[in-house]
């Protein structure tokens, strides 16, 4: 199994855990931020999905840094998508202050 292959089905699994029933997950390779994922929930088993609530469960799998857009985006009259940006930092940042 791929990196990424192994990155969407813990996402998958990771949010169906949570009660967040996920229809399908995709990255797509992005050169300046390093991945984007594509997540698509059916809106008819999901009436009370807020961004919010998926951007904390994203956040707390454990995976990497997920920055979530602010807005759904519409597939058809039940399917919504919505694109969220993996920024994983694995340092943290240094603040040097001149004194």
């Amino acid at each position: 199994m791929t990196a990424m292959k192994a990155l969407e089905t813990k996402i998958l699994q990771g949010l169906r855990i949570k009660g967040i029933n996920c229809q399908s997950v995709f990255t797509i390779p992005d050169d300046e931020s390093g991945a984007k994922v594509l997540i698509a929930f059916d809106s008819r088993k999901n009436p009370r999905l807020t961004i919010r609530k998926i951007e904390k469960t994203l956040n707390s799998l454990g995976i990497g840094q997920f920055n979530v857009s602010n807005k759904f985006h519409r597939l058809s009259a039940a399917f919504l998508h919505l694109e969220v940006a993996l920024g994983a930092r694995t340092e943290r940042q240094v603040i040097i202050s001149a004194q």
